[in-house]
């Protein structure tokens, strides 16, 4: 069966219909069982621009795709597609050759027919090219993955992960990216590419004003830079213009703060953009710093030291402001400060109703939920996260008995006990959609505990981020 790929044509409304002349074929071997190839033959115009006999189209067939339902494997085999080029036919990358998707799953029969295999391309990750004449693998806009394994090792395939960190195997010839790294590393991508468009829209919005002002002997204007460090870099760059040096930077940020007061009076705009501007480059700088810890494997208190220094991140957890009370707090003694049987993590406060709220800090790495399964597609809570919900609800429980002795002895009269909150901040989201379905489960029917991961918070700061530089380019255009 022939199969041509459908693509929007901007030039177009709608859908373009299927041209085999244009597209090539799809073909589809059946390996056992468990096993497809799928082989992609060259449509005649290009054997014909590569010089090759088009009446011998099928003897250049090249793998495309090889699908493993056992193993629940999807490896793409990327190739040039472009007969003008040297490499025809060939890997699409210079060192990279497969890329496989990890814990890909196949439902009922494996895909068997053209029409499959183009379905099955549709739900591939966003990074992903879908268009199989265009040869499959990484999108244009997100070659730069491919390019860093390439600069980084010598493998030959990419394999994307929900089960492994990232890093090279032991035999050097497969890198594994862990899935959040990739999802992580598309993101990234994506949010420079959207604030290079900003600032290009921008110095180009300034050049036609002040052609026209000119003319109108008006004064001209400049660009608006944003607040984001790569907005400022991409909008010095579109206009031409070199960036100030690091010692020219650090001498207008002191001559700024030695004439705050006097900004303040004269040009309060510019003092609260000035500010805006330092919150959100502090947040990108918090949000690489949590990122970097994740990757690492440290302990308890190293944790609590990062969230008793950024305490803030804490309301993130909550739908409801919150302020510290105090970090290692005694909710088992005579007072918050004293050495009692038991010591909480943090001890928060409603900064409206000034009710209380416990906060118990674990590890990224601490599994939510056991690795073998109950029955089919359920999984029980781990002994690590039930027992560390118990450990807050009995913080809870003598906080509660002593809250009046508390509040007494350490006479801090402005807490409250009326409904104390415990959280629980523990591991990471669970990566198969059992697992994820499990662990909701299970935790939405934990209602004296709210339990979040770690990469949640992480999410939330952000959307956080995400929202201050949306709010920037929405004013800035």
């Amino acid at each position: 069966m022939v199969l041509g790929y459908r693509e929007y044509d901007p030039t177009r409304d709608g859908v373009l219909e299927y041209d085999p002349t244009r597209d090539g074929v799809l073909e589809v071997d059946q390996i056992g069982a468990d096993k497809v190839d799928v082989f992609f033959v060259p449509p005649e115009h290009s054997l014909i621009d590569a010089g090759l006999d088009p009446q011998k189209a099928h003897n250049h067939r090249t793998k495309l795709l090889e699908i493993d339902g056992k193993d629940a494997k999807l490896t793409i085999v990327p190739i040039c597609t472009f007969a003008n080029r040297d490499g025809f036919l060939r890997p699409k990358y210079e060192q990279v050759e497969r890329i496989t998707l990890e814990g890909e799953r196949f439902y009922g029969d494996l895909p068997s027919t053209p029409d499959e295999i183009l379905d099955l391309l549709e739900e591939l990750p966003p990074a992903f090219t879908k268009n199989y004449a265009f040869g499959l693998g990484l999108a244009k806009p997100y070659r730069f993955i491919i390019d860093a394994v390439e600069q980084l090792t010598d493998c030959t395939e990419i394999v994307i992960s929900g089960t492994r960190d990232t890093g090279p195997a032991s035999n050097g010839k497969i890198f594994y990216i862990s899935r959040k790294d990739f999802e992580r590393a598309r993101r990234s991508m994506n949010s420079i590419g959207n604030l290079a468009q900003a600032a290009v829209r921008e110095v180009r919005r300034v050049a036609a004003y002040n052609i026209f002002a000119e003319s109108m002997g008006m004064n001209p204007v400049e660009p608006k830079l944003g607040r984001h460090p790569h907005r400022k870099l991409f909008t010095t760059i579109a206009q031409g213009k070199e960036q100030l040096s690091e010692e020219e930077q650090m001498a207008i940020l002191q001559a700024m703060g030695n004439h705050a007061a006097k900004l303040a009076e004269e040009e309060p705009e510019k003092l609260a953009k000035l500010r805006g501007d330092i919150e959100l480059v502090t947040l990108e700088t918090l949000i690489q710093q949590y990122e970097a810890m994740l990757r690492k494997k440290l302990a308890e208190n190293e944790w609590q030291e990062f969230f008793n220094e950024n305490p803030f991140i804490l309301n993130l957890a909550f739908g409801y402001p919150v302020i510290k009370v105090r970090d290692q707090a005694s909710v088992g003694g005579r007072k918050l400060s004293g050495d009692g049987e038991k010591i909480t993590d943090f001890l928060v406060k409603n900064s409206l109703t000034n009710n209380t709220a416990i906060f118990e800090i674990k590890k990224p790495q601490t599994p939510v939920l056991n690795k073998r399964p109950f029955r089919e597609g359920v999984f029980t809570p781990s002994a690590d996260l039930s027992g560390s919900i118990n450990q807050a609800l009995d913080q809870k429980y003598q906080f509660q008995r002593q809250v009046a002795q508390i509040k007494e002895n350490s006479r801090l009269y402005d807490i409250e006990s009326y409904a104390v909150h415990c959280c629980l901040v523990v591991g990471t989201t669970p990566e198969s959609e059992d697992r994820q379905k499990s662990f909701e489960l299970f935790r939405r029917n934990s209602k004296d505990v709210e339990i979040v991961t770690f990469d949640e918070l992480l999410e939330k700061l952000k959307q956080l981020a995400d929202f201050l530089r949306t709010a920037d380019e929405e004013a800035a255009e």
